[in-house]
Parts: C-alpha cells; sequence; structure tokens
C-alpha cells in the first residue's frame, strides 16, 4: 500500500541490519580516487571539451564521470542505506562485494575503449557486457532485497523507479557497446545514444537524488512534520517525462516530454523548501552548503533540457547548449549533492566503525574533528567558481576561460580528496 503522506523520519545511518563497513568503504574511496583522477585528466585534456558530443575523448570522460564517480558512489550509499530504511539485511554482502569488483574492471575496461575508440575486433562489446553484468548483480542484490519491503513509501517508490531504469540503462549501454563493435542496430547510432542519456539523466540520476534526498536531508536537518504531496507529484511529473521520452524515440513525434520533467523538478524544489522550512537544525554545515546549492543547479538544468528539446538554434549554438546541460547534470547537480552527503555520512560511518564501541572507555574524536571543516570550506567555494566558470567558458567557446575553470576544479577535488583521506585514515 502507497503512503500518499507518508514523512521519512530521521534515524540512524548504521544499523544491525548494515553490511560490514569494510565492504561499503571500497566503493566510496575507489569513487573518490576516480574523481580525483577524473578532474584532472579533464585539466590536462581540456581541449576535448568542446565541439560535437559524440568523441571518443568526451565520451570518455563522460563515462568516467557517470560510472565511476557518481554510479559507484550511489552504488555504496544503497548498499549501507537500503539496509537501514528497510530494517532488512542486504540480500547478499558477497554479490555486493564481487559486484564492486567486476564493476570496477568493466568501467576501467569501457572507459579506456572510449578513449581510444578501440571499437574493432570484440573488446568494446566484451567491456560492455562485463559493466552489464556487473550492474545487473547490483540490481539482483538491491532487487532482492526490497522484496523484504512491506509498505512504499516515497522513498523507496523512487528507489524501486531508479533500479529499474538504471536495468533499462545498463541494457542499451550494453547494446549500443556491442553495436559499436559489431553494427546490428537499424538506423542512427546516437538517436539510441540520445534515449540513453537521456533515461540515465532523468531516470536512474533523477529517481535516486530524489529518493535518497527525502531520507537523508530530514535526517540532517532533524525535520519531522512536512507535507509530502510535492515529492509526490514530483515523482509524477519527472515518470510522465521520461514516459513522454520513450513516446518521442517512438514515434518521432513531440509529447513535451522536457516540460513534464522540468514541472516535475520545480515540484522536488517545492518539496526541499518545505523540508528545510520544517527544520530544527538551523545550522547549515558544509554538508548541506553542497547539497542545497546542487538542489539550485537542478531546476537550472532542467530548463536547459527544456532549451534544448523545444527551441530553434543553429546546431552550433545547439552543441554548446548540450555540452553545458551535460556538464551542470555531472557537476552541478550530480557532484554537489555527492560531495554534501559524503561530508555527512562518511565521517559517521568511519566513526561508528572504529570508536562506537570505545565510548566511555577511553577518550575517542569527535564528529567535527573527522575532517577538517575548514579546508571543506575552502574546497566548497572553489568548487563553486570553477564548475560556472566552465559553464561559462563552454557558452562563449573559450579554452582559456575553460581552462581556469577546469584548473579550480581539479584543486577542489584535491582538497576534497584530502579530507576523505582523513577520514578514512583517522587512528
Amino acid at each position: 500500500m502507497v503512503s500518499s503522506m507518508s514523512t521519512p523520519f530521521p534515524g540512524s545511518l548504521s544499523t544491525p541490519f548494515t553490511p560490514p563497513f569494510k565492504v561499503v568503504r571500497l566503493y566510496f574511496i575507489i569513487a573518490t580516487i576516480t574523481f580525483v583522477f577524473l578532474n584532472g585528466l579533464m585539466l590536462l585534456r581540456s581541449g576535448y571539451i568542446s565541439g560535437f558530443h559524440f568523441q571518443p575523448k568526451l565520451l570518455s570522460f563522460a563515462h568516467i564521470a557517470v560510472l565511476g564517480w557518481a554510479t559507484m558512489i550511489i552504488m555504496g550509499a544503497m548498499t549501507q542505506l537500503i539496509p537501514v530504511i528497510l530494517e532488512t539485511s542486504l540480500f547478499s554482502v558477497r554479490m555486493a562485494k564481487w559486484g564492486l569488483w567486476l564493476y570496477i574492471i568493466a568501467v576501467m575496461t569501457i572507459t579506456g575503449h572510449f578513449w581510444f575508440f578501440a571499437t574493432k575486433g570484440g573488446g568494446m562489446a566484451m567491456a560492455a557486457g562485463m559493466l552489464f553484468v556487473a550492474v545487473l548483480l547490483f540490481v539482483i542484490n538491491v532487487g532482492l532485497t526490497l522484496r523484504k519491503v512491506k509498505s512504499i513509501n516515497i522513498t523507496i517508490a523512487h528507489i524501486i523507479a531508479a533500479i529499474v531504469y538504471l536495468s533499462v540503462v545498463a541494457t542499451m549501454g550494453f547494446l549500443l557497446g556491442f553495436n559499436l563493435s559489431i553494427p546490428f542496430m537499424k538506423g542512427n547510432h546516437l538517436h539510441y545514444l540520445s534515449l540513453h542519456a537521456a533515461l540515465g539523466f532523468a531516470g536512474w540520476f533523477a529517481m535516486i537524488i530524489m529518493g535518497v534526498s527525502y531520507k537523508l536531508l530530514p535526517m540532517f536537518t532533524l525535520s519531522y512534520t512536512y507535507k509530502t504531496w510535492p515529492g509526490w507529484a514530483a515523482f509524477s511529473f519527472v515518470n510522465l517525462g521520461i514516459l513522454g521520452i520513450i513516446v518521442e524515440f517512438l514515434t518521432n513525434r513531440p509529447f513535451y516530454s522536457t516540460v513534464f520533467i522540468l514541472i516535475g523538478l520545480i515540484m522536488f524544489s517545492y518539496q526541499v523548501i518545505l523540508i528545510m522550512k520544517g527544520r530544527m537544525r538551523k545550522t547549515l554545515d558544509i554538508g548541506l552548503r553542497h547539497a542545497l546549492l546542487s538542489y539550485v543547479y537542478i531546476p537550472v538544468a532542467a530548463i536547459l533540457g527544456v532549451v534544448i528539446s523545444l527551441s530553434n538554434m543553429t546546431p552550433d549554438m545547439r552543441q554548446r547548449i548540450i555540452l553545458i546541460y551535460g556538464f551542470t547534470v555531472l557537476f552541478g547537480c550530480i557532484t554537489l549533492l555527492i560531495i554534501g552527503m559524503m561530508y555527512k555520512v562518511v565521517p559517521f560511518l568511519v566513526w561508528f566503525h572504529k570508536y562506537s564501541d570505545k565510548v566511555g572507555k577511553e577518550k575517542v574524536p569527535l564528529l567535527k574533528d573527522m575532517f577538517s571543516e575548514r579546508i571543506g570550506s575552502i574546497q566548497f567555494w572553489f568548487i563553486n567558481i570553477g564548475v560556472p566558470n566552465v559553464m561559462v567558458g563552454l557558452y562563449l567557446e573559450n579554452q582559456i576561460i575553460v581552462g581556469i575553470g577546469l584548473t579550480i576544479m581539479f584543486i577542489a577535488s584535491l582538497l576534497f580528496g584530502y579530507n576523505m583521506f582523513t577520514v578514512f585514515t583517522r587512528k
């Protein structure tokens, strides 16, 4: 039964049902290393972040960001959070552990093939197949865990939808990768690629961002009483928009899908405002500042999506807006939220794992001592100068401005990586 007025109540990030911390830790550590590597690589090869979006280096950047950074973090977070939300054990810890290693190998292999555009032979198809199997293991693990759910609240509904979309996106990715090696699809490859990207952004990422936010934001701000109808409205409108994307793909007729998605994301923003209005914790720490700024970028990205789909632009301008849109989604919406939530989640998990049994017996550090808030604040300003800088540079097609923005972002990634290193190596 769906509870239309279900309010996710704040709770703990660690319960007797959560998997061993060493499993979840791997996801976070490897993803953080990937994030620093990605920013360094983009800086060194900044000249490739321009022009037509279907080019080898740009495809490699995008897949490192999507697979090696964002999706890997989300997988780790879901491995930790779903047992907390459902109050039940993960179906298989072993599947989570071995699936991660297969996933890492697959991501390295497929992004390497994109970088060199090595489509001849079966390498690309094999890499796509490995990635598909790794994602499938994750989907099966989460799906079998979700079988134990007793009632569907707003967070669970979004997680279920996200897993369904991830399955579709992974299947399409496998078919597209196979098609690059051994062409078999009828029609334009880019037509299928556009659907693959749209379902990834609007389906997998949007659903998981919205759903997890409804759980974590109230938990971190101590917000207990608020209406949830905007969240359900957002869920309905975004999914209607995704259905419209599929209809447009199949019929080549406009369904104005991006307008529905825009309305949904505006409703999501309103839900966030309601949660923040009812919060008992008024202070915004470094994690919440990152998260809240990411919510500002979400409607911006949605508006860019509408502009791309409905405006009559020159091919050159359209390509610039597409690049800005993709960059905004990956580094404005997704990355800022991930960094914010990692500042909230990771220090607690490490503290709980290392010190919870020592409380009252010996001196233990406070949560605020797990990393440098000052370095986090500097990193916050760096990334929030760097991201808009790159967006402006892409619009003006000015490689100097893009390079300056990427330099600032790389410094921000190093500062973030240092803080996470400090947390994970805390004695």
